[in-house]
């Protein structure tokens, strides 16, 4: 179940208040990740550590290289650049790229799987029930 809190926000318009929900995401440490997918399968935790290391290199080789990467079911790492402008095509050089930007697609699949009206994804509210002030 996905957690949510609700919060007051004014408007910049009016200055009236709306309540609106807002994602309050907690982080699954690594050993829980980990042992969650080993007691999924026929491996040992060395060897889901040894595959996601390895996904992590040849990620970063293959940004290098300037590649993409789709992983099945997951999505697709790939890159973007920013740079500054030249006057000509001939006065750009590799010191004008500012920032290299590490970007992620998710799949069609994994999308589905996260995706509002799926009867898989419920959400529920973190705070209890509070009495709005008169």
């Amino acid at each position: 179940m996905i957690p949510y809190k609700v919060i007051p926000r004014k408007s910049p318009k009016d200055r009236s208040v709306k309540y609106y929900g807002v994602q309050h995401t907690r982080q699954i440490d690594e050993k829980d990740f980990v042992e969650r997918i080993v007691q999924k399968n026929t491996v040992t935790r060395a060897d889901v550590l040894a595959v996601i290391s390895s996904i992590a290199e040849e990620l970063v080789h293959s940004i290098r290289n300037g590649n993409s990467v789709t992983l099945p079911e997951i999505g697709t790492f790939g890159f973007s650049i920013k740079t500054r402008g030249a006057e000509t095509k001939d006065k750009f050089v590799t010191d004008n790229i500012k920032t290299l930007h590490v970007r992620f697609r998710p799949s069609s699949v994994l999308k589905y799987n996260v995706k509002v009206g799926n009867p898989q994804v419920k959400f529920f509210n973190e705070e209890p029930a509070e009495e709005d002030e008169p």
